[in-house]
């Protein structure tokens, strides 16, 4: 598994290693300290995943993960952030990323997301989840997504919501992991819970 590692110090990024190379010790890694660096470097090989920090010296991460997603569209990228909001990993999961931790998230975390991620998931900083949020949220969703997301809270299968709203499985199924993504959430079961919890599958 080769792994491109970005983030503006070396310690980080050497840490990173460390801690990967413990529960993956098969791995190969390039890495980048700047925007530029980060994309000769993509544009040079293959990867199976990046781990990204959100604040490079020459431009933003966002930067750099929209361009992963044009260049290598659906190659996995976790985020690495200061910023423990969960508007800001709700912004990173609508660009494309596919996980979102907390620099001060402990190394175990790092190698739960890149299992979760690399199996197909979402990964987000558990404590993110826990933090409040409102029916605001649903605000950054359309309306096929908020759909979607309300019949799977009312008990409907993906056949069912499929079938209502005129679609195939697939799309549908393509709504559903938008609404999570956008709203931070990892799994169908967090996302049922998320609407029920607030009132928010009548909405």
């Amino acid at each position: 598994m080769r792994i491109l590692i970005v983030d503006d110090h070396a310690v980080v990024r050497r840490g990173t290693m460390n801690i990967i190379i413990d529960r993956f010790p098969e791995c190969e890694f390039s890495e980048a300290g700047t925007l530029h660096e980060a994309r000769l470097v993509l544009e040079d090989a293959r990867f199976d995943l990046v781990i990204l920090d959100i604040s490079l010296p020459d431009g933003s991460g966002l930067d750099f993960l929209e361009y992963a997603q044009e260049h290598s569209p659906g190659l996995p990228v976790i985020m690495l952030s200061m910023h423990h909001e969960i508007e800001y990993a709700q912004r990173c999961l609508s660009l494309g990323a596919r996980g979102y931790l907390s620099k001060n998230s402990a190394p175990e975390e790092l190698e739960e997301a890149m299992i979760s991620i690399l199996d197909g998931g979402i990964y987000v900083n558990p404590s993110l989840l826990d933090s409040r949020r409102s029916s605001s949220a649903m605000d950054a969703l359309s309306r096929q997504e908020r759909d979607v997301a309300r019949r799977l809270a009312k008990g409907e299968t993906m056949t069912a919501i499929a079938l209502a709203m005129g679609v195939s499985v697939k799309t549908a199924s393509t709504y559903r992991t938008r609404a999570m993504r956008k709203l931070g959430i990892g799994t169908t079961s967090g996302l049922i819970r998320f609407l029920l919890e607030r009132g928010l599958a009548d909405m």
